[in-house]
């Protein structure tokens, strides 16, 4: 989880960069969620293809393995669709892709389960998924109020999600899973 949450990390400090205005290049900051969908679809499961021995079509039987091969697709999927946004090539309806991904992804992390018997264990990995959900939801809510929302709360809106995807990040990092 470290090196995801460096990726989120960089992700939001790119976007606050770009926020400002005064660095051109930290326009392509969605492009840097694709380490962190190619982390989630290798890394997730080290067990499973492409590191481990379990070849692909088998570990897929595995809903956990399914759970994160899914996440790790669409995280490239609003990577991609956001930084056509950035670059004014998507508009319409098309530009709420990443905040309705932020959304999504919060509360499928609250209902996203691990296979742990221990009681305790289990619930703790569930406790630490908390925070992340909400700060989705809170990021999700923030880009979408900078989209659609009135000028006096797009500006703040405009500065909030990127924060939230810094603190998401930080909490990755700290993150310990039992």
């Amino acid at each position: 989880h470290h090196w995801a949450g460096l990726m989120v990390l960089l992700v939001g400090l790119a976007a606050l960069a770009d926020a400002t205005g005064r660095v051109p290049l930290a326009r392509h900051w969605p492009l840097l969620f694709l380490g962190l969908a190619t982390f989630i679809l290798v890394r997730s499961d080290p067990e499973a293809w492409p590191l481990g021995h379990i070849p692909l079509l088998e570990s897929l039987r595995d809903p956990e393995v399914v759970q994160h091969k899914i996440a790790g697709l669409l995280v490239a999927g609003f990577a991609v669709a956001e930084w056509a946004v950035r670059l004014g090539r998507l508009r319409g309806r098309a530009r709420y892709v990443f905040p309705v991904a932020m959304m999504a992804g919060g509360v499928l992390l609250l209902a996203h389960t691990h296979a742990i018997a221990n009681v305790r264990e289990a619930l703790l990995v569930e406790l630490s998924h908390l925070p992340l959900a909400v700060m989705a939801v809170a990021a999700g809510c923030a880009r979408w109020t900078e989209l659609r929302g009135p000028p006096a709360l797009a500006g703040p809106a405009r500065w909030i999600w990127p924060v939230g995807l810094v603190l998401i990040g930080l909490l990755l990092i700290a993150y310990r899973e039992a």
